[in-house]
């Protein structure tokens, strides 16, 4: 008995560590060296994907102040002299704000959908960031870059999504409505 709670407590924390643990891997993932056209400079928006959907299924997996943290690390790594620290927090906090504002249309809902909203939401994201950006600095900063960053994270986004929607813990809400409220708390269905 006292190694199904071990091996239940150590699920348990992987469960609830795997989300961070994604988001800092795609912090760190995005300073490699890629010889790709175009991705390696999209590669500063993926972070942002994972905190999209991983606050789908579970936002308190990627608590307010984790995000801070994650973001101002990206700003960090990504920056040079003068480039604003914080923005990539902003827009982290502000991602999950919104997917969990609107999370009765965005879950359980068909994959173009949530690709929509995602492009919405990614969409805001680059502007929030482009705007700060420039305000801080205070220079007109070309805005080609930001929208190839765009471009190639909303082409990469059907592949990610789907990859990281299986990894993520099932959510009650993607359970299909016949089967909802036939389960015990904390019991899942296959």
């Amino acid at each position: 008995m006292r190694a199904d709670g071990t091996i239940a407590l150590l699920d348990r924390m992987g469960r609830a560590a795997l989300p961070g643990t994604v988001l800092l891997y795609f912090v760190v993932l995005t300073l490699a060296p890629l010889r790709v056209p175009y991705l390696s400079d999209a590669l500063p928006l993926l972070p942002a994907l994972v905190v999209f959907q991983y606050s789908l299924a579970t936002p308190e997996r990627l608590p307010g102040p984790f995000l801070l943290a994650a973001g101002v690390l990206l700003d960090l790594l990504l920056g040079g002299p003068g480039a604003p620290v914080g923005v990539s927090a902003l827009g982290f906090v502000l991602i999950r704000a919104a997917v969990m504002a609107n999370r009765r249309y965005l879950v359980g809902v068909p994959f173009l959908f949530q690709w929509v909203g995602f492009c919405l939401l990614s969409w805001g994201y680059v502007i929030v960031v482009w705007l700060l950006t420039a305000l801080f600095t205070w220079t007109a900063i070309d805005p080609t870059p930001a929208m190839m960053q765009y471009a190639v994270v909303i082409v990469i986004y059907p592949l990610l999504g789907p990859l990281l929607a299986r990894v993520r813990p099932r959510d009650p809400l993607n359970v299909p409505e016949l089967s909802r409220g036939t389960a015990r708390p904390g019991e899942t269905t296959s």
